[in-house]
């Protein structure tokens, strides 16, 4: 029997946010979101501080309506609910961000190029007075034209090791500002609770595959999976507990995943795997063997044993054909999906 750990489950209390910048009479921005903290029994984390602090300052509707919902819901917030609002909220921060990045790195790029041209010039300056005072010295040696050249190669070799400095400068600054772009990306498209791509990587490595499956007229194939009776896990066990759930379907899921097999949780408890260079008959073997295997595990609370049962999931598969793009290859995995639900569920259906 597979256990899954289950938190403690989460107390009562409501927190409330009037929409204002402003403290109460009597306390601090500091202690309203201390008291929210406690209310939600987060601990008092950058992460969570940091979400709270926008939630009453920054007039992010968005993102107050998703937290008010999420209290109102379940009482109070759970780290992962947190997490994933932050997460949720973050992917339209890091866009600007993203901006921001690229614009710094290509002013920091036309630092380096100027740099490079400049010392290209104060070479030509320096190849210049150099064939001058050469000939000046066919006349005969002299005392003078010895101190200039001197004084010309003092310069240029000051000039030299000051662009060097600069350059080596900026391109550090660029290698800093190019790693903090790759780390503001991946958690843009990085699910919070599950670690997986979100659904916004899997759009942007659809496009890609698609484009490649078409050009090279490789098959490419695509499986929407949903657990099934989420619902009820839930509301038996608890929002934590179902946390667990999804967060255990994603590393079955994803187990074996590769260049050619792409994971991405879609949104709920539902999972889209991206099969390049594999048609819909073999995508579908290789989910159904996933199904098998997890099916037949039996699930219990780590903490309490009390057992869980069968957790099973669905799935649709389709193929990509060349006058489908990928909006229409989901809606035909989808399709796949119901029928998989309507035949009792547990089970892989691919689309006709």
């Amino acid at each position: 029997m597979h256990a899954l750990s289950q938190e403690s489950p989460p107390g009562t209390g409501q927190a409330a946010n009037d929409g204002s910048d402003e403290a109460p009479a009597g306390g601090t921005l500091f202690a309203r979101i201390g008291a929210l903290l406690e209310a939600n029994g987060l601990d008092p984390s950058p992460a969570h501080y940091e979400l709270f602090h926008r939630y009453l300052t920054s007039g992010d509707k968005r993102l107050v309506t998703a937290v008010d919902e999420a209290i109102a819901r379940y009482g109070r917030l759970n780290p992962a609910m947190a997490a994933s609002i932050a997460a949720q909220r973050q992917t339209a921060v890091s866009a600007a961000q993203l901006r921001r990045l690229a614009d710094e790195a290509q002013r920091r790029l036309q630092a380096i190029a100027a740099l490079a041209d400049r010392s290209g010039r104060d070479a030509l300056d320096y190849g210049d007075a150099l064939a001058r005072n050469v000939s000046m010295l066919e006349g005969g040696l002299r005392g003078d034209v010895l101190v200039a050249l001197l004084d010309l190669t003092r310069g240029m070799i000051d000039k030299t090791r000051s662009v060097g400095v600069e350059l080596r400068r900026t391109s550090e600054q660029v290698s800093i500002l190019r790693r903090s772009l790759d780390e503001a990306r991946q958690t843009a498209e990085t699910d919070a609770l599950t670690g997986l791509p979100n659904r916004r990587a899997l759009e942007n490595r659809m496009r890609q595959a698609f484009d490649t499956a078409r050009k090279r007229g490789t098959p490419l194939a695509l499986a929407i999976c949903d657990i099934d009776a989420f619902k009820a896990v839930n509301d038996h066990h608890g929002h934590q507990l179902g946390d667990k759930v999804i967060k255990y379907m994603a590393g079955a899921l994803a187990r074996g995943a590769s260049e050619q097999l792409f994971v991405a949780r879609y949104g709920g408890e539902e999972f889209v795997i991206l099969f390049e260079n594999m048609t819909a008959a073999e995508a579908a073997r290789h989910v159904d063997a996933v199904r098998r295997e997890i099916a037949a595990r039996e699930f219990k609370v780590a903490e309490t044993g009390r057992p869980i049962g069968r957790l099973t999931f669905s799935a649709g598969v389709a193929a990509m054909e060349s006058r489908k793009g990928p909006s229409s290859t989901l809606k035909s995995a989808d399709a796949a999906l119901y029928r998989a639900k309507r035949d009792g569920r547990n089970c892989v259906r691919v689309a006709d």
